[in-house]
């Protein structure tokens, strides 16, 4: 064999060598592919209950055996069966190594995950640059999960730069994607105007293919937009229907879906379903919910009156940090409704609600300290809570400070204090400060004497019903104090408080019938008004009515009743009422005469200082 022969002879071997080293590895290639597909769709099969029974725990031991021969994904849904503890214990740290076997493969879904991990503190320090960096590397795959991540990370400026513009490019690509968060959070960015132009319309958009995607939180939304038409056209069957898609689980939806079952807001009313779901709401942690629900039980509305009941709801919503229940609460402890009756409690629920701003938790540890109730009278302090409510214009407490100024309560009297917290009292509507600022003017005491203002206040506080300025502004249209007479606003005014029984009132209307001022003279109208007042007991309206009935305007008068109103006037120290009544009995007028009985009566007067009594004591006896 030539030398050129045997040389074509080894170089077809060595080809030959080659090939077959080469079909050998790709022949165990495919065979390790095989085996390593073969083992994760059993796994799969496994985790899913498809064709066996679901068993985490052999789905993992398939998963180990692909993961072992380098499947990316076998190790990625490892890193999820630990971080889960699914068919293991949990272990975020044999997590964390799975995700980054990988990630380190450039496994999208494990990069997204292991970001997560450095987010949220599993199996790491948190470590939120770290996180943005496995972000970016999904994100770049076009995982939806990752852009949200990363688009949330740079708008709100968390492990990265704050880059507002940047952040809504990586959250619009997730929403173009489908992510049902990232649909969600740009809505919400619109619906609160946060680092953008509010846009109510834009925001409703991505609210609906979100809550179509069955997102409760945009469900509760889209109920939102369309129970108060916020961009979007008030609709409250939309809105029912919206709240009804996610009440079952979304806390706010079961709540606002009650109040419109309770009022009727496009359905029927219906207080038993109302009730329900505020009973759904309440159960799911809703603050709100819970306080309603503890105030129905309170009052007693639409539901049996059950003060346990109310103490339970209240107390779940104080200790979600609810100030008005903590200070209902308090209120309970202090009466013992519902609860044992305990001050200290009581005490520490008051100063909880105050300190976080309630108002009327502020006012009661004011009066907690000013009356010393169960605790040492301290002005001092019952001031700083005052001025803590008055700092947010409650009038109450504004009053009660200018009393403690204007009386001088452990601090030095200061009228021009006084005078300016009444007056921001009584612009804040107080009715109290109105009188005290209209009297200040009316006199001209610590403030300069203006009637016209005086008027001005005692109307406010008369538009709100209050019956004591009805009778000092009538009094000055009547008697003509700092303006001209108007007896017929006097009569108006006194009118408008005829409905509260208020014997005065009564009393001024009847008078003005007597006489005929302000109105046409009306003596039956007259009696009607005094006899009521004086049936109440109001000495002068007793006094009055006896004069009247025994003048010449009334042709049948009742003496029986006369009588009786001297004699209560009379026992009431009223000096005139004793002359009157001496003079029937000097005189037999429609009593029997007796003299004895007139002088002991006109002596009473006379010692009172009635000066006709004196006089006639003087002539007659």
């Amino acid at each position: 064999m030539s030398r050129s022969h045997i040389a074509l002879v080894g170089k077809i071997a060595a080809i030959a060598c080659i090939i077959f080293i080469v079909f050998c590895i790709c022949f165990y290639k495919t065979i390790r592919t095989g085996f390593i597909e073969a083992q994760f769709d059993r796994a799969s099969m496994y985790m899913q209950g498809e064709g066996n029974p679901q068993d985490f725990k052999k789905a993992r031991e398939y998963l180990e055996q692909s993961a072992t021969a380098g499947s990316d994904n076998a190790q990625y849904m490892l890193g999820v069966m630990y971080e889960k503890g699914q068919g293991a214990s949990q272990d975020f740290s044999k997590a964390m190594n799975f995700y980054k076997q990988a990630a380190n493969k450039n496994h999208a879904k494990a990069q997204y995950a292991l970001g997560s991990m450095y987010d949220h503190a599993r199996g790491v320090p948190e470590d939120h640059t770290e996180a943005v960096r496995w972000y970016e590397k999904s994100a770049n795959q076009n995982n939806p999960a990752a852009q949200y991540a990363l688009g949330y990370a740079y708008y709100n400026g968390i492990g990265t730069t704050k880059n507002i513009d940047k952040g809504l490019q990586y959250l619009q690509k997730s929403a173009e994607n489908g992510y049902v968060k990232a649909l969600f959070y740009i809505g919400s960015l619109y619906f609160e105007g946060k680092n953008i132009p509010q846009d109510t319309k834009k925001a409703f958009s991505y609210f609906e293919k979100a809550a179509y995607k069955g997102n409760h939180d945009a469900q509760f939304y889209l109920g939102v937009m369309y129970e108060n038409g916020n961009g979007v056209k008030r609709d409250y069957t939309k809105a029912i229907y919206w709240y009804e898609k996610s009440s079952k689980t979304h806390s706010s939806a079961a709540f606002n879906l009650a109040k419109m079952y309770k009022n009727g807001l496009g359905v029927e009313i219906d207080y038993n379903h109302a009730f329900e779901l505020l009973k759904r709401a309440a159960n799911g942690n809703n603050i709100q919910a819970q306080y309603y629900l503890a105030n129905f039980y309170d009052k007693g509305d639409n539901v049996p009156q059950d003060s346990a009941k109310a103490a339970f709801w209240y107390d779940k919503a104080a200790k979600q940090g609810d100030s008005r229940s903590a200070y209902r609460l308090g209120e309970m402890y202090i009466d013992g409704r519902g609860v044992n009756e305990n001050f200290d409690k009581a005490f520490q629920l008051f100063q909880q609600a105050a300190q976080d701003g309630n108002v009327q938790a502020q006012l009661k540890m004011a009066t907690i300290y000013f009356k010393g109730m169960n605790t040492p009278i301290d002005h001092n302090k019952a001031i700083e809570w005052y001025q803590k409510a008055a700092n947010q214009n409650n009038s109450e407490a504004l009053l009660a400070l200018g009393n403690i100024f204007d009386q001088g309560l452990d601090v030095p009297k200061d009228q021009a204090k006084a005078v300016g917290f009444y007056q921001k009292a009584a612009e804040g509507g107080n009715v109290e400060a109105q009188l005290k600022i209209a009297s200040f003017y009316l006199a001209g005491t610590n403030l300069p004497k203006n009637p016209a203002k005086a008027i001005e206040w005692y109307q406010k506080a008369v538009d709100q019903g209050n019956i004591q300025a009805m009778l000092a502004l009538g009094q000055i249209y009547e008697q003509g104090i700092g303006t001209t007479e108007d007896y017929q606003k006097a009569f108006e005014i006194y009118s408008k408080g005829l409905s509260s029984h208020n014997a005065d009132l009564q009393y001024a209307v009847g008078m003005l019938y007597a006489k005929g001022l302000g109105v046409s003279k009306d003596i039956e109208k007259a009696r009607n008004f005094l006899k009521k007042a004086a049936q109440q007991g109001l000495v002068v309206a007793q006094r009055e009515y006896a004069k009247l009935d025994l003048s010449n305007q009334v042709q049948d008068p009742n003496m029986q009743t006369v009588i009786s109103y001297l004699q209560e006037a009379i026992k009431n120290g009223d000096a005139e009422s004793m002359f009157i009544l001496g003079n029937l009995y000097l005189n037999g007028n429609h009593v029997t005469k007796d003299t004895k009985l007139a002088k002991e009566l006109f002596m009473q007067s006379c010692e009172k200082g009635f000066e006709n009594a004196c006089h006639i004591l003087k002539t007659t006896y």
